[in-house]
């Protein structure tokens, strides 16, 4: 499935109650992320995930993590419906695949960050996602990155995050052409980590002309 059949899947992530998530699993997306990273505005309680969880069919359910503990991701597990891990930190690939669980390994672009090739990077990764890099923040930093640097020809799902916004979404998409994009602070109004329905309606309108 892509987002409103615009053939780009979309992920908002950063959801935080049962109602926000039905709106917008309403508007066509295919994945809601929900924050499990103590130090983010969008971090939610087990409980939270779970109500979230049970209102909301047809689409991907992804908990995002920034270097946990293994008890931490196992917690998580044991006590939510979760379809999709994602590791946004300096987590190896023999901790992401340690769960029997499909993950989205995150690569922050710009910095001194080095994944080497990316082939080689994470390779039972589902998916990987390209952020932006702002050095002590691990996401939702609402700041994009020179998408000219975007990997070429590369056969994995590689999906475009970081600073995205209705504005740019349709731009980033026809400069990347990414497998999908992921929003969170992009799709936000007044008040950090809560989801304006309005703008995620023009984002996913802008993801159809990209």
């Amino acid at each position: 499935m892509k987002a409103a059949d615009s053939g780009y899947w979309c992920k908002i992530c950063g959801v935080t109650s049962s109602e926000e998530a039905s709106e917008i699993v309403g508007l066509g997306v295919d994945s809601i992320g929900l924050n499990f990273y103590k130090d983010s505005p969008r971090c939610i309680t087990n409980q939270v995930a779970i109500e979230i969880v049970s209102s909301v069919r047809d689409c991907l359910k992804v908990a995002l993590f920034v270097e946990p503990t293994i008890d931490e991701v196992e917690k998580v597990l044991s006590e939510v419906d979760i379809d999709v891990l994602q590791f946004h930190g300096n987590e190896n690939k023999e901790f992401c695949e340690g769960f029997g669980k499909q993950y989205i390994k995150a690569i922050k672009m710009g910095g001194d960050s080095d994944y080497g090739e990316l082939e080689d990077y994470h390779p039972e990764a589902w998916a990987i996602l390209i952020d932006s890099y702002v050095q002590g923040v691990a996401g939702g930093t609402g700041k994009t990155f020179d998408w000219r640097n975007w990997p070429k020809g590369s056969d994995r799902r590689l999906i475009l995050s970081g600073g995205l916004t209705a504005e740019n979404v349709a731009a980033g998409i026809r400069e990347t052409r990414p497998f999908g994009v992921d929003v969170s602070s992009g799709v936000e109004g007044k008040h950090k980590g809560v989801k304006d329905i309005e703008l995620v309606k023009k984002f996913m309108q802008e993801i159809r002309i990209a």
